[in-house]
C-alpha cells in the first residue's frame, strides 16, 4: 500500500472540501444556492461561554431556517476524533446558532434575519458507502459501536464525484426544506473547481501548493514577473484563514529553495515566467516529502559540504 503523506493528506482534505461546496454551486443538481442555500461561515469557532458549548465544524449551511453545521472527512474511518467533534456540534442550540449568524453578519450579506429553527449536524466521509458500513459492522464491534454513538449526535452522510451527496445513516432533527433536499441527495460535478484552497490546519504543505497555484500561475501574464508579500498573502487567504508569518516565512524558504520563486527584499517574492516549471514541481514535491523534511535536508547537505571542503 503506498503511503499516505501530510501533502496527500492535506490534498484530499482540500479536495473534499471543494467537493461538498460544490453542492452550493450551479454545478450540482439540485443546486442548493437556487433553493437559497448560503454558506455564511467557513471553518468558524461556534461558542456559547455560559454552557461552555464550543464547536468547529468546516461548513455552516443556512437557508433562512436551518442551519446545518457540516464536517468533511477525506477518508472513511471513523475516529473517536469525529464523536467528540460531532457531539460539540449537537450541544449547539439554536440561539448560539443566531448568535453566530448574526457575527457572521448574515443580514447584511445574504438578507436573511438569522433566525433559526432547527441546528442540523452532519459529517460527511469521502469514501463510505452502504456496502463498506455493513460489512465493517459485521467484521468490528467497535466500528459498530462508534457508528451508532456517532449517528447519535449526527447524520451521517456520503460524497463522490460525479455521484450524490447523500445520508447514509441517522435522522435531521426537523423537517425543512434544507433537509429534504439533503434526503433526497444531490448530483455533484466530476470535476469540481477549487474554491478552497486551504486546509483547516493551514499546514505548509497546502500553503506551497496554494501560493504556487496563485501567484507562480499569474505570473505568466506579466513580462517583468509579480511580486507578492508575506502580508498580502495572509490577508488574500482572510478571514477564512488566519495564516501565521511565521509559517509563511518557512513556505516561502521552501519555494525559493526549490526555484519557484525569488526574494527581493525581506518578506517581498518575486515569480517569474522562467520560474514555471519549478512552479508545476511544487505540488508533487510536497506531496512526496513534507516542507520541514525538504528544508533541513538541504540544510543538512550544505553543513557536511563545508565541513568536506575544509
Amino acid at each position: 500500500m503506498d503511503e499516505v503523506t501530510e501533502g496527500i493528506r492535506q490534498r484530499r482534505e482540500v479536495n473534499a472540501y471543494n467537493l461538498f461546496y460544490s453542492a452550493v454551486t450551479a454545478r450540482s443538481t439540485p443546486s442548493l444556492a437556487n433553493h437559497g442555500v448560503r454558506i455564511p461561515m467557513l471553518f468558524p469557532k461556534i461558542e456559547d461561554r455560559t454552557a461552555d458549548v464550543t464547536a468547529e465544524p468546516d461548513f455552516v449551511l443556512y437557508d433562512g431556517e436551518t442551519c446545518v453545521l457540516a464536517e468533511i472527512k477525506s477518508g472513511h474511518n471513523i475516529e473517536g476524533r469525529d464523536i467528540k467533534q460531532m457531539r460539540e456540534c449537537a450541544d449547539v442550540d439554536i440561539e448560539t446558532a443566531e448568535s453566530a449568524l448574526k457575527d457572521a453578519q448574515v443580514q447584511d450579506r445574504m438578507g436573511y434575519t438569522g433566525t433559526v429553527t432547527a441546528v442540523e449536524p452532519v459529517i460527511v466521509y469521502q469514501d463510505l458507502d452502504a456496502a463498506y458500513i455493513e460489512e465493517a459492522a459485521e467484521e468490528s464491534t467497535q466500528f459498530q459501536d462508534r457508528l451508532e454513538e456517532l449517528t447519535n449526535y449526527a447524520v451521517l452522510m456520503t460524497q463522490d464525484y460525479g455521484d450524490q451527496l447523500r445520508p447514509l445513516r441517522g435522522e435531521f432533527n426537523e423537517s425543512g426544506n434544507l433537509q429534504s433536499l439533503l434526503r433526497r441527495g444531490i448530483q455533484l460535478p466530476q470535476n469540481p473547481p477549487d474554491q478552497i484552497m486551504l486546509t483547516e490546519g493551514m499546514e505548509h504543505e497546502i500553503l506551497a501548493i496554494a501560493i504556487a497555484d496563485v501567484w507562480g500561475e499569474k505570473a505568466l501574464d506579466y513580462a517583468d514577473g509579480l511580486e507578492v508579500s508575506r502580508t498580502e498573502v495572509r490577508d488574500y487567504f482572510s478571514p477564512q484563514h488566519n495564516v501565521r508569518l511565521t509559517d509563511l516565512d518557512l513556505v516561502f524558504d521552501f519555494l525559493v529553495e526549490i526555484g519557484a520563486c525569488e526574494q527581493v527584499e525581506n518578506h517581498t517574492y518575486r515569480f517569474t515566467r522562467d520560474r514555471f516549471d519549478a512552479v508545476l514541481d511544487v505540488e508533487p514535491q510536497v506531496l512526496s516529502e513534507p516542507v520541514e523534511d525538504y528544508l533541513h535536508g538541504t540544510e543538512q547537505m550544505s553543513l557536511t559540504d563545508n565541513f568536506e571542503n575544509k
